[in-house]
């Protein structure tokens, strides 16, 4: 187990060392000690540190923590000496969490006081602090209910009392002084409160779900006002979740911050609150921090003023907020620069610190966009953006104080790929679309974090569809959004979109592409079914009428439908809840089957639920699932892909008929225009083979629109796979791609050929694979090449060269690889390689990853030294993936046991990518499973943070798995040492079975039609 010398769990001071002195932080006055004294002390402290060490190993949690008479710590991590003797070793070992972990609702919070002292240099990284909350009572009570997780506060420290008349705290009247002053420095704007303090009974942590309860001898009673005033010490740490601590390298020096990252259930470890979403109330932040050190809110800075104590520490105060929820506040320190436009920031390192100026371009145009949008304006005084070395997840909403991971808002011109300046844009508008939803209204509880994530992701193309309309990035959702969120909403194991959680691991469970992608997916076809207009006015209602506040899904429904009957869209006696709730409250999606009855004008609709494997319970198949479905057709004459209102509706019923000569007469016709609704369709053969004739047209496919041909694609070959449809059908569709040229239809083919890839990927058939998608891909290899257009603001060329050119070198396209050896030793020959890069930005992930699979090991440490030295972000991440490219077994798993020590410049932040890199090679998959499985515990420790899972790691590296003893290693593994029982590991061992599935009744089909191809003659 790799520990942190710098962290020393027990200390609840900040010990600050200078020559002969040693200053406790924590205490209110200096003392002076020996040199002697002082080793002796040290050597003292070192033997106790081990000991609670060992502690702390055996003994990780317990479940009610009450402290015995003559103890003063009443919640921490560490508290466990009384438990530990009464109690069996074993339970404690691991922690655990209790389902049901919910607040009572007798207290309700108003306003938050928070005084904070964080010590980034004093070697042991420890914060003090200060939180005074005024509250309501909403019920009469006796106990007071609240959150705190690895935070020490002192049994003495923790005041309760009816808000009125003047403070006189604990200090004042022992005559001591708080840490650094916080107590009057702190707390200046809080309403006073009145007389004695209520009696305290006792004080305690429920371990299991992170609850700290004050017990009184005295009620507090309903409609009174009281304030509970807390001091605590905490950690720093470095698991990127609450107040935590990050760094990085200017020369030889290491330069440290600190920031937040509170979503979902993390404010309780920076501060004690009531860490529920729905319980918004005010903040107040003050904060100390070293001079040469900056400090950003979510609001602006009103002043600074010098500490009394530690002279070279000041105190930042923040303007009071807005009503917010605790997983929104934010704070960060840093010595960052920043760039500015009006009352909008970006902050970064300052040797990147011009790489942020256009997300800061973006800021305006964005908001500008929202607020016409949703009619309502952006409610705060100003906006700061910061990119920090070390971030979790892509970026954070934070009001007022945006906090990305730097690849998310940094974008070198020249150096960073054209896909980096589309990942800024959609990352910025996804976060700012935030500030509106999630923020402004915000769910009740996290069962409807979809309300967040999927109205953000949507908002985010629907904006940058207005900001860069040459993007064409609507089309891009169909195929990266929609299409993509199709595979894993397939699986049996999928959930719902508005699902029952309950505690912390649950809840990090459902940020996933159920809750982003389904969710925009949905509420991009409401946008379709109820038209703009109706949409619009039905959001800026919504938003307008619970600003503030917290909702529920139904809460957004009787707004929509309010002005869906207002519009004439509905009439009275329809809801807009009755049709999503069949989409939201249902696991899964459908698939619409349209056949025609003979010598009739009627055309049969029939929808089932579309899974891979069908759940057999009891040996009797489940009961499918029923949806209202917004149907859209047009046909070979018509040629109409723009209208996107529903003719019809598939009401909740598995059988539908509709009459239609228009549909019954056509030559051929297509369902789901634009794929605006969320389900497949599948046709009679003779429909399927019309569309087919009309795609091999060179001179006519183009009058199908590009979303439809990705459609057309992406459902014959998932219908296939699932078995609704024949593999020979569904792969004479993709002939027709040999004259294809349009990004969108390319990138649903290369996800469908991808799974093929990854199946035929260590089979004996793959030279007749590679042979059949080499010659689809000669034509537009030939046209686009390595010789990059002029126009760099043509980023669909970029997107597809990047595409073919990924996949023909995948292939081992003879030109693909000479090209990128020459390109790679080129570099590798320049002088000073950090600074001249003469490979094209657009061109770097392909070539790096091409040289290293067909180069040696000096490719391989060549490029780990540039990975090393380069400063660029985005530069790093290209090749850190690239070296997970490599063939050679050892040199992949040296990179593995590279990824998961602290020693070789790869962030925590990264290892899924490192893993990703690897598990995409045929060499690397089966290694990096082994390397997971023999490191399994020590990985699972070293990626504590709920959103850096070992589940997700292990998800990539099985990927691959297609085989009865790859599955059974799996299997054996998940249940006999990993005991695992989680979804995320469920939809694991899903995935790898129905892979085994497929390989047993589709691999044959799928070979002899790609044998029978290459014979073929060429037309």
């Amino acid at each position: 187990m790799v520990t942190n010398p710098h962290e020393n769990l027990n200390m609840e001071a900040a010990i600050r060392t200078g020559n002969n002195t040693t200053q406790l932080s924590s205490q209110r006055r200096a003392y002076t000690i020996s040199r002697g004294t002082l080793i002796l002390a040290a050597a003292f402290f070192l033997c106790t540190l081990v000991t609670v060490s060992v502690l702390i190993y055996n003994f990780a949690t317990c479940d009610k923590l009450i402290p015995a008479e003559d103890e003063n710590i009443v919640c921490t991590t560490v508290h466990l000496k009384h438990k530990a003797n009464e109690t069996n070793a074993t339970a404690l070992a691991m922690p655990h969490h209790e389902r049901d972990v919910r607040l009572p609702r007798s207290i309700k919070p108003l306003k938050y006081n928070i005084s904070l002292e964080p010590y980034l240099f004093e070697g042991n990284f420890t914060f003090d602090g200060e939180v005074q909350i005024t509250v309501v009572v909403v019920e009469d009570c006796y106990n007071i209910t609240m959150h705190a997780a690895d935070l020490n506060i002192s049994k003495n420290d923790v005041v309760v009392r009816p808000l009125g008349m003047p403070q006189f705290d604990k200090a004042q009247r022992t005559g001591a002084s708080a840490p650094g002053n916080m107590a009057s420095h702190g707390q200046e704007k809080a309403e006073a409160p009145i007389g004695t303090e209520l009696r305290i009974r006792k004080q305690y942590l429920v371990e299991a779900k992170q609850f700290f309860v004050i017990e009184l001898y005295d009620k507090l009673v309903e409609n009174t006002k009281y304030v509970i005033n807390i001091k605590f010490t905490g950690l720093i740490q470095d698991t990127l979740q609450g107040f935590y601590r990050s760094s990085y390298q200017m020369g030889n020096e290491t330069r440290w911050l600190a920031s937040t990252q509170f979503q979902a259930t993390d404010a309780r470890r920076a501060f004690p609150c009531f860490d529920e979403p729905a319980l918004k109330a005010k903040f107040a932040l003050n904060i100390a921090r070293p001079k040469h050190l900056s400090t950003i809110s979510n609001m602006p800075k009103i002043r600074t003023r010098k500490h009394d104590t530690l002279t070279d520490y000041e105190w930042d105060y923040f303007e009071e907020s807005v009503p917010m929820s605790t997983y929104l506040v934010a704070y960060s320190i840093s010595d960052f620069s920043k760039l500015s436009n009006g009352s909008y920031s970006v902050w970064a390192r300052h040797d990147a610190i011009q790489s942020a100026s256009y997300a800061l371009s973006m800021v305006p145009k964005a908001l500008k966009f929202f607020e016409d949008f949703f009619g309502i304006p952006f409610p705060l005084p100003k906006i700061d953006m910061i990119a920090l070395p070390d971030f979790a997840s892509g970026a954070m909403e934070n009001w007022g104080l945006i906090t990305y991971r730097e690849t998310s808002m940094l974008f070198e011109k020249g150096v960073s790929a054209s896909t980096y300046k589309q990942r800024v844009a959609t990352v910025v508008t996804h976060e700012l679309a935030h500030q509106w939803f999630g923020n402004l209204v915000t769910p009740t509880w996290w069962s409807d974090i979809w309300l967040n994530e999927g109205f953000a992701s949507y908002m985010e193309y629907e904006s940058l569809d207005e900001i860069e309309p040459d993007w064409r990035i609507m089309d891009q959702f169909v195929v990266n959004t929609l299409q993509h969120v199709f595979q894993l909403d397939a699986m049996s194991s999928s959930h719902k979109i508005s699902i029952e959680v309950g505690n912390p691991e649950e809840i990090s469970e459902i940020f996933d592409r159920i809750s982003y992608d389904k969710g925009s997916t949905l509420i991009r076809m409401m946008g379709h079914f109820l038209t703009t207009p109706v949409f619009r006015k039905g959001l800026h209602n919504y938003l307008k009428n619970l600003s503030y506040r917290s909702a529920e899904q139904d809460d957004l429904w009787r707004f929509l439908t309010s002005a869906a009957q207002e519009e004439g869209l509905l009439d009275h006696s329809a809801t807009v809840k009755d049709i999503m709730d069949t989409w939201t409250l249902q696991v899964g999606f459908p698939i619409v089957q349209v056949t025609k009855h003979p010598n009739t004008n009627i055309i049969r609709l029939e929808q089932q639920r579309f899974v891979y494997k069908k759940l057999i319970a009891d040996n009797k198949t489940q009961e499918d699932p029923l949806w209202w479905i917004p149907i859209t057709y047009t046909t070979a004459e018509e040629l109409d892909f723009n209208n996107t209102r529903p003719i019809t509706w598939i009401p909740r019923s598995k059988i539908y008929e509709i009459e239609s000569r228009n549909l019954s007469t056509a030559d051929w016709f297509i369902f789901n225009i634009q794929q605006s609704g969320y389900y497949r369709v599948n046709y009679e053969v003779q429909n399927w083979q019309a569309i087919m004739d009309h795609l091999m047209d060179k001179q006519k496919f183009r009058q199908i629109s590009p979303s439809n041909r990705a459609q057309l694609i992406d459902d014959a070959m998932n219908l296939a796979r699932g078995g609704h449809l024949s593999y020979d059908l569904a792969l004479n569709l993709t002939r027709y791609l040999v004259h294809e040229d349009d990004t969108t239809a390319w990138k649903a083919a290369m996800n469908a050929f991808n799974f093929l890839d990854a199946m035929f990927g260590s089979m004996g058939e793959y030279d007749v694979f590679k042979s059949y998608l080499l010659k689809l891909l000669d034509n537009l290899y030939n046209q686009l090449g390595f010789v990059e257009s002029r126009n760099e603001n043509n980023m669909l060329e970029h997107f597809i060269r990047g595409e073919i050119l990924n996949m023909a070198c995948h292939l081992g396209h003879r030109d693909c690889i000479a090209e990128s050896m020459r390109h790679f030793q080129n570099w590798m020959q320049v002088p000073n390689p950090d600074a001249n890069n003469p490979i094209s930005p657009d061109l770097r992930s392909i070539v790096y990853c091409t040289a290293i699979a067909y180069g040696t090991e000096g490719e391989w440490d060549f490029a780990y030294e540039r990975f090393k030295k380069s400063s660029v972000s985005t530069e790093k991440e290209i090749l850190l993936s690239a070296l997970g490219c490599s063939r050679e077994p050892w040199i992949i798993s040296r990179f593995l046991q590279y990824s998961i020590t602290t020693d070789y410049d790869i962030r925590k932040q990264d290892v899924y990518r490192v893993f990703m890199g690897v598990s995409s090679n045929v060499v690397g998959q089966k290694i990096a499973f082994d390397f997971m499985h023999s490191n399994y515990k020590y990985m699972k420790s070293y990626l504590s943070n709920a959103m850096l899972t070992y589940n997700m790691v292990l998800e990539v590296v099985t990927k691959r798995f297609n085989t009865k003893y790859l599955f059974a290693d799996l299997e054996t593994f998940v249940k006999n040492e990993l005991n695992d029982t989680s979804r995320s590991v469920e939809q694991i061992l899903e995935h790898v079975q129905d892979n085994v599935n497929w390989m047993n009744q589709n691999y044959k089909t799928i070979a002899d039609w790609m044998r029978r191809e290459h014979h073929r003659p060429s037309s």
